[in-house]
């Protein structure tokens, strides 16, 4: 059980920096992309995109320090 929420906080922390991660270079790319076309594109865009990318991070996060977790106890059994 302790594998489990440790996996878990590992996965919460991992999303939630894949999420700021994420917004601060879907950001950068819409400044880009509006000092070269000249239109102001909408900021919400980086929240929307990078929602789907930290639920992605959090689950991958996870499921990693779970596998590892077993496979370190069966290891040193």
């Amino acid at each position: 059980m302790r594998r489990f929420f440790l996996s878990a906080g590992i996965g919460l922390v991992s999303g939630v920096i894949t999420f700021l991660i994420s917004v601060a270079f879907l950001c950068v790319v819409l400044l880009v992309l509006r000092a070269a076309s000249h239109v102001m594109p909408d900021m919400r865009l980086a929240y929307k995109a990078a929602f789907p990318v930290a639920i992605l991070g959090a689950i991958c996060g996870f499921i990693i320090t779970l596998v590892r977790g077993g496979r370190s106890g069966a290891r040193s059994t």
